[in-house]
């Protein structure tokens, strides 16, 4: 399983939001430890084109993130709405 690390934009992001997507939004991460690939079908992860990383959807938010396999963490980068993470 892999450990999750975070960008201090991202934790702001998620603790700005309310308790409801709060526990979905922490609910969709925990998953994304067992499996942080495209491959992963409980979840919508799309390999970021042109750059290095990945997008996890959840809802109408987004979070890009990057894998490091030798320690497996993934470090969570930014988290923003649809239109103003790209």
């Amino acid at each position: 399983m892999y450990k999750l690390d975070y960008h201090k934009r991202v934790v702001k992001f998620i603790k700005r939001r309310v308790p409801r997507e709060k526990d979905r939004i922490l609910e969709r991460l925990e998953k994304l430890k067992r499996d942080p690939y495209p491959t992963n079908e409980n979840l919508d992860i799309k390999k970021i084109q042109g750059k290095k990383g990945y997008r996890l959807r959840v809802g109408d938010y987004r979070f890009l993130y990057d894998i490091e396999d030798n320690k497996l963490i993934i470090y969570m980068e930014d988290a923003d709405n649809r239109g103003d993470i790209y």
